[in-house]
């Protein structure tokens, strides 16, 4: 059985580095909110439109992976349960399993992931870091949560597992 896993978290929290750990434990396919906005925009402006844009693409891919029994890691912010909501029901339309995993890490910690250099798509910076804070919702399911501050494999294991049906 397919599944969809939800990543939620602020800028710098670990969550691509998180998809990357999971993924290979269940070939599953990363959409990156992050990556496929630098495909669709060279100009990048993050405007509500654009974004409106980047997630309705990453939808149709996670729904056309899905169709084909492949598990979708989905890594974005996804700080709002209504956000968060859309991927759920898109899940259950195609009856796959939905694994939501919130990561967190402490003030300081983010701040020095932000200050420098940053790998993968994200243009994400301190200033960023600070407009998004406070936006964080609740969830509406149960999640998993992730202090990336520590080692993630015992989180990236049960997580997979919860993939697999196996927790």
């Amino acid at each position: 059985m397919a599944a969809l896993v939800v990543l939620s978290g602020l800028p710098g929290t670990g969550k691509t580095t998180f998809a990357a750990e999971l993924a290979p434990r269940l070939t599953a396919l990363v959409l990156e909110s992050d990556r496929v906005r630098r495909e669709l925009f060279p100009r990048r402006r993050y405007t509500r439109k654009e974004s409106g844009q980047v997630f309705a693409v990453v939808r149709e891919r996670a729904e056309a992976a899905l169709e084909e029994g492949r598990t979708v890691i989905i890594d974005a912010t996804n700080l709002r349960e209504g956000e968060r909501h859309g991927f759920r029901e898109l899940a259950e339309g195609q009856g796959a399993r939905v694994v939501a995993v919130r990561l967190t890490a402490p003030d300081a910690v983010v701040r020095e992931r932000l200050s420098g250099p940053r790998e993968g798509a994200s243009e994400a910076n301190i200033g960023v870091y600070n407009r998004m804070r406070g936006e964080e919702e609740p969830f509406g399911i149960p999640c998993v949560q992730v202090d990336s501050r520590y080692c993630l494999e015992a989180s990236v294991a049960l997580a997979a597992a919860l993939c697999r049906g196996e927790a």
